[in-house]
């Protein structure tokens, strides 16, 4: 069902016009924005950086790890679901991962900014795509899953999404999460990332279970190579006016191979059911089932 973030009404129809009160959200390159007035409260840092990450993510070992990743919790814990609504989608490299995979699930991406979009528009123009405020998703008992990669830590009120996305999806559907993980990390990339925190994994799961969705499975990633992230964020503890935040992607493509390979050891590892108590990242997959906690 889709909402009416003007007088709240619930509808069901193929365009966005309210059939009670009768707004319709402005629109522009085709998809609806719900939140215009956001679209420049951010400025300057996030509308030059989507510019560079679109151009790292494609073969970088870390995000394509983190797509595989995302792939595999989808087939292993949603096999039956038919529309997936990514939070916070960026330049849509996930979407565009997901798709490649699962091309028949029904994809919506909603982004609060508007250059991300328009990378996401065109690596998937399959897609279905909303500008909107996750603190309001104008959708209710819509969708098989949810996912949010790296954006609850962007995120004030966390636990104030986690409860739309709960009302967004469906009975039984359930959610998909990544977040960078321990605050002993924390260091000038995640202040120029617009971070306000690193995780710790039972915060997650506590603000995930307060929210309602029961966790089916927890673990970290880039575990494996984590020591050598610490050495890298150590190095990284004081910003400085040189400071480039996307340093950490730019690497060699022998050390990119070798990297990507490590990652596919561990994601391998995680298949077979382990899960890794510590990792640069965190993952977490949740279902919304009825009654639960009640």
């Amino acid at each position: 069902m889709k909402i009416c973030l003007n007088c709240g009404h619930l509808f069901r129809r193929e365009d966005w016009q309210c059939p009670k009160c009768g707004h319709l959200p402005e629109m522009h390159d085709g998809y609806p924005f719900f939140a215009p007035q956001l679209v420049d409260a951010y400025g300057g840092f996030e509308a030059q950086f989507f510019h560079r990450l679109a151009r790292m993510e494609k073969g970088h070992f870390w995000f394509e790890s983190r797509n595989r990743v995302v792939i595999w919790a989808l087939r292993r814990y949603f096999t039956n679901a038919r529309n997936f609504l990514e939070i916070g989608c960026g330049t849509g490299f996930v979407l565009c991962g997901i798709h490649q995979e699962f091309p028949k699930l029904l994809l919506h991406g909603s982004d609060i900014f508007v250059e991300g979009l328009m990378y996401a528009k065109k690596r998937s123009p399959e897609a279905y795509f909303l500008q909107t405020d996750a603190y309001n998703i104008p959708f209710e008992d819509e969708f098989d899953v949810i996912g949010a990669f790296d954006v609850l830590e962007h995120i004030q009120d966390d636990e104030a999404v986690l409860r739309q996305m709960y009302t967004a999806v469906r009975q039984y559907g359930g959610i998909i999460l990544t977040v960078p993980q321990h605050p002993f990390l924390w260091s000038a990339v995640d202040e120029y990332s617009c971070h306000i925190r690193r995780y710790q994994a039972r915060e997650l799961k506590a603000k995930v279970e307060h929210g309602g969705f029961k966790v089916l499975r927890m673990t970290s990633f880039v575990s494996i190579l984590l020591p050598l992230m610490i050495a890298s964020r150590l190095k990284r503890r004081k910003p400085n006016l040189e400071f480039d935040p996307t340093s950490e992607l730019k690497i060699n493509s022998l050390m990119n191979r070798i990297l990507e390979r490590v990652l596919d050891l561990e994601r391998w590892m995680i298949r077979l059911g382990l899960s890794f108590p510590v990792g640069g990242s965190l993952l977490l997959i949740a279902r919304k089932v009825p009654n639960y906690g009640s």
